[in-house]
């Protein structure tokens, strides 16, 4: 039995001295060469990140060390140090990124980024301390939806584009919600996307598979279908994206390498997505939240970079990363 236990002691020494001498290592680079050399241990995504044919290819996260927002006892402003990223949403101007304090002390919020720019335009603190996990801009009704709070199922919010762009920089209040939608058959709305006019809501759970429920507007306002139709996905998932002709589900729990699983919109029709019948698996670093699609190029977002991550792992990630889709796709059956 002591045999038993000096190994273990001896394991878990090796274990704490690699993991310690690795971010000893990235410490000594500038930020650049971390992210490549993060990249290159994942060949597909590496290859993807380095076609990308946009100017800009990583953005900052802001807030990771100290964001401002509102106290959730006093509804003061603070400083928050456990701002943690969830969410992203892209359109052609900007960058939205959710977050929420990982020790539940402080409200929400959404940074809004400029993406030609790529410099924080504003902090807008949402009306609660909602996970915030997924975020998606709707073009047909020109707002942003969010996964917001509700006690007993799952609901997302609409912000519209006018109070986005209206919110002064130095407001210490909680902005607007113009719609909500329950879905009363989920208990979180963890993340959301779109395709065309249908909203996709789905559930996080890390044990078993998860569901996507999708509602569909039928006209440019906010009459939506009440027929929510279920889609049984994969456990543990993060994130959903459209691309053409295929779906892409971001899953991640843990220090342990997330992954990409590639589906096609037939298997999606279909109800049902396993990872038995995925086109494509992508390995990616750890702690993978929401990925997004604009135009060429997927966009994904990573919590490690939080406070309360950073110690997990060595391979931690501060930016947003764009990568080049057709080349990620490119040996897809």
């Amino acid at each position: 039995m002591l045999f038993v236990l000096i190994n273990m002691i001896l394991l878990f020494s090796l274990a704490f001295i690699l993991f310690y001498t690795e971010k000893i290592r990235f410490l000594k680079k500038d930020s650049s060469e971390i992210l490549l050399d993060i990249l290159k241990r994942y060949p597909d995504l590496y290859k993807a990140f380095k076609n990308t044919t946009l100017d800009t290819m990583t953005f900052s996260i802001p807030g990771l060390f100290k964001a401002q927002t509102l106290e959730k006892d006093s509804k003061k402003l603070d400083d928050c140090y456990d701002i943690t990223p969830q969410g992203l949403a892209v359109t052609e101007n900007y960058i939205f990124i959710s977050a929420y304090c990982y020790s539940h002390k402080h409200y929400s919020v959404i940074f809004m980024l400029d993406k030609k720019e790529n410099n924080s335009l504003k902090i807008i603190i949402l009306k609660d301390r909602t996970h915030a996990g997924g975020l998606v801009y709707d073009e047909n009704r020109q707002c942003l939806w969010v996964c917001s709070a509700a006690k007993i199922h799952g609901r997302v919010s609409a912000i519209f584009k006018e109070d986005i762009l209206n919110y002064p920089l130095s407001k210490h209040e909680a902005i607007s919600y113009y719609h909500n939608i329950n879905f009363p058959t989920i208990l979180q709305a963890s993340f959301i996307t779109m395709k065309e006019n249908t909203l996709f809501v789905g559930t996080f759970n890390k044990r078993k598979n998860g569901v996507v429920l999708k509602t569909t507007f039928e006209h440019e306002d906010f009459d939506n279908s009440r027929k929510e139709e279920s889609i049984r996905i994969p456990k543990k998932a993060q994130g959903m994206a459209f691309y053409k002709e295929y779906c892409l589900i971001s899953q991640s729990f843990g220090p342990s390498s997330s992954k990409i699983y590639i589906f096609s919109n037939e298997q999606l029709s279909s109800g049902k997505l396993d990872i038995k019948n995925a086109l494509k698996i992508v390995k990616t670093p750890p702690y993978l939240e929401q990925i997004t699609v604009f135009e060429d190029h997927l966009y994904a977002i990573f919590e490690s970079g939080a406070r309360n991550y950073r110690e997990k792992t060595a391979k931690f990630l501060m930016e947003v990363l764009a990568f080049h889709l057709p080349t990620l796709l490119d040996t897809v059956e």
